[in-house]
């Protein structure tokens, strides 16, 4: 497949998720609202940056620094409210602020608003990987779900796990794919752009497997 119909299906797939996400919002449990959210947080964030760009001719990099801070903290609320059982509160405080800070550092005195965001990207990943990780282990620790591939947060939690682990050393190594020539350019990115289009299918998934709860 030509790597332009890739770029453009990436960029529009989370129109997918958002609008099952609008079908599904009355059934929607808290965390599952704060995910909807998100969702259309990326649309705005990401259709806006690419406004900017066709019609600035400047790069979009501060839309990407602002889609990965709101990425990262609605993410925090949706694991706290996954975790609310069993992590303290002040451990989801200090994972929110201590990112707030790095994030503000490494846009005023670090790669600035117009560079490439590569370790903040690479450090979000981190984080939500190790919360996955701790999902998933409480999940068969516990067996209180049967049937888990039929749950709204195991899709969730497979789609970031495939794009962020498949991603994690683009990330810490951006510049490599940058310097790299076309071809290997070309081949990485259309790798990325798979992981997308797999993350929001994912996304949708995990939304069409939200139930009415009986109560």
């Amino acid at each position: 497949m030509d790597s332009s119909y890739l770029v453009d299906l990436a960029f529009y797939i989370p129109l997918l998720p958002a609008l099952v996400a609008i079908w599904k919002y009355p059934l929607l449990n808290n965390h599952q609202k704060w995910f909807a959210i998100l969702l259309w947080v990326i649309i705005i964030i990401s259709f806006t940056g690419d406004f900017w760009f066709r019609s600035t001719g400047r790069n979009n990099m501060p839309f990407f620094h602002l889609y990965i801070l709101a990425e990262y903290l609605i993410f925090i609320k949706i694991f706290q409210l996954m975790f609310a059982d069993s992590i303290r509160a002040t451990i989801w405080i200090f994972l929110a602020c201590s990112f707030l800070i790095i994030w503000l550092m490494n846009v005023f005195i670090g790669e600035g608003w117009w560079g490439f965001p590569d370790y903040i990207h690479a450090l979000e990943a981190l984080v939500i990987l190790s919360l996955i990780f701790i999902w998933f282990s409480k999940m068969l620790q516990e067996r209180k779900i049967l049937h888990p591939e039929r749950t709204f947060e195991f899709w969730m939690c497979a789609g970031l796990l495939i794009y962020f682990a498949g991603n994690f050393l683009l990330f810490l190594f951006p510049k490599f794919l940058i310097d790299a020539g076309p071809e290997i350019f070309n081949a990485i990115w259309k790798v990325t752009c798979i992981l997308i289009l797999l993350l929001y299918t994912f996304y949708t998934v995990a939304l069409l497997w939200v139930r009415k709860t009986i109560k």
